[in-house]
């Protein structure tokens, strides 16, 4: 029994451990990234709200955001962040009863202070009217900048 208990104690340790190590790495990714969607400048925003907590925000040309407010945070084999999208919604009053429940960011680091990032399958779509509809199309590839403090 005391070696069971010993073995729990140490798997505890391990594992938070890891949760910390990976909550330092997404720390290094907060700021502003900024990149193009073919003719349209995005930002990518990762806000530290608290220890433990994050904000992740895409702002697009006409400065609506679309924020991430609940998610799991893992990593795969090539070292690049998973955010697992739980909850997400749209800034704009228009949209607030639409709320997003699904979605992939995945974020790999590159040298000289850019980031590739995938957007995949956010949904589902949200239906204001007949003809207005609310979604949040899927990100391929795109190189981001951390933007400079002025």
């Amino acid at each position: 029994m005391k070696n069971i208990l010993i073995i729990l104690f140490f798997l505890a340790i391990c594992n938070n451990s890891f949760a910390q190590k990976k909550l330092d790495n997404i720390s290094k990714l907060s700021g502003t990234w900024v990149g193009k969607i073919g003719e349209d400048p995005i930002k990518f925003q990762v806000v530290k709200n608290s220890q433990n907590s994050f904000t992740f925000s895409f702002i697009n040309f006409q400065n609506v955001k679309f924020i991430v407010q609940k998610y799991d945070i893992s990593t795969n084999e090539k070292n690049e962040f998973i955010i697992n999208i739980k909850e997400a919604k749209v800034s704009s009053l228009r949209f607030k009863k639409c709320i997003f429940s699904k979605g992939t960011i995945t974020i790999s680091d590159l040298p000289e202070n850019n980031i590739k990032l995938n957007l995949k399958s956010v949904g589902p779509t949200c239906w204001i009217m007949d003809d207005v509809t609310v979604n949040m199309e899927d990100i391929k590839d795109i190189i981001l900048t951390k933007e400079k403090i002025k």
